[in-house]
Parts: C-alpha cells; sequence; structure tokens
C-alpha cells in the first residue's frame, strides 16, 4: 500500500470508487423504499384520507390500482444500480493491486472480464428500465391519468458498449501479461 500512498491519481481514484459506492448504496436504499412505499399503495394498504390527499394535489383521481406496474422499471433500476455497485467494488480491488505495485495478476484479469459482463449488463437492464418505463407511460396514458410523462427513451448507449469492449481487450492485456511474468518467473 506504500505506492497509493504517493500517487495522487491512485488517492484520487480510490476516494472516487468509495464516494461512487456511498452513492450507489444510498440511491438503492432510496429506490429500495420508494418500491415499497408503491409497493403498499398498489396492494391498496393507504388509508383513505391519504388516497384523498393524493387526489387533490394530482387534481384528479389517483388510479392506486396502476401503482403496482410502477415496480418494474423501478425493479429494473435497482439491478443496474446493484450492478454498477459490484462493478465499481471490482474497480476498487483492482486500484489497490495497482497501489501495491502487483496489477498484471491473473485476479484482475478476471476482474476485467467481470467488469466488462457488468457493463453489458448494466446496459440490458438500462434498456428493460426504459422499455418498462415507456410501457407504463403508455398504460397511464391509456388510463387517463395526466402528467405520466416519466421521461423514458428506450436508447442503448454506445459508450457502455464501448466501454465493454474496452474492458474485454483490456481482460486479454492482463491475461497476456500476467502468463509473460508466469513464463519469465519461470525461467529465473
Amino acid at each position: 500500500m506504500e505506492t497509493i500512498k504517493k500517487d495522487p491519481l491512485l488517492i484520487t481514484a480510490k476516494v472516487m470508487t468509495i464516494i461512487m459506492r456511498v452513492a450507489l448504496t444510498i440511491g438503492m436504499i432510496g429506490l429500495g423504499i420508494g418500491m415499497a412505499g408503491v409497493a403498499i399503495a398498489s396492494l391498496g394498504w393507504l388509508p383513505d384520507s391519504f388516497v384523498e390527499q393524493l387526489t387533490i394535489d394530482a387534481g384528479q383521481p389517483v388510479h392506486v390500482d396502476q401503482f403496482g406496474i410502477v415496480l418494474l422499471p423501478m425493479l429494473g433500476a435497482m439491478i443496474a444500480l446493484s450492478l454498477s455497485y459490484k462493478f465499481v467494488a471490482l474497480l476498487a480491488q483492482m486500484i489497490d493491486t495497482v497501489g501495491q505495485g502487483d496489477p498484471f495478476t491473473f485476479a484482475n484479469a478476471a476482474r476485467l472480464t467481470q467488469m466488462a459482463w457488468l457493463a453489458v449488463a448494466v446496459e440490458v437492464a438500462g434498456f428493460f428500465v426504459s422499455l418498462t418505463g415507456e410501457w407504463v407511460e403508455r398504460r397511464f396514458d391509456a388510463a387517463g391519468i395526466e402528467g405520466s410523462d416519466l421521461g423514458f427513451n428506450s436508447d442503448i448507449s454506445l459508450t457502455g458498449i464501448a466501454l465493454a469492449v474496452v474492458l474485454f481487450i483490456l481482460a486479454r492485456v492482463f491475461r497476456e501479461g500476467a502468463r509473460m511474468r508466469a513464463e519469465l518467473e519461470g525461467t529465473v
């Protein structure tokens, strides 16, 4: 860990991974609370006075039976946040090995491969969130619930796909570097 104490880039990267994990955890907790609220509302466990207040605030009757379908995009978002957390945790482990002066290992090659698959999975989860969000919007529009534009669009990010490809390539580079290093150590 001596190298990480001297290298400002590694220190910054380590701090950023900690901040990202905290932010993702807060996001997952908030989303979990929101999902619990939506589930409670969709099961009809809200007091009538609360539903009446929602009606007054919304300016039109709230269709409590429609709340449940909002759980689909929320579930997809929870999956995407969880996958993102795992991605950042693997990145933090790699940063630690760089700080220790030993990054070209088979373990890091495996981490990079996992990170590449996680990047693909986050893209798929994001696409699922977008598709289900658009479906929910259409259902709300069909039910006459105004103001149901949740702002979903079903695009696949080329940046996310490019990241996955770069990570797969880096995994091969690390695997080859680790193999060459093992061969060199075997010949000495």
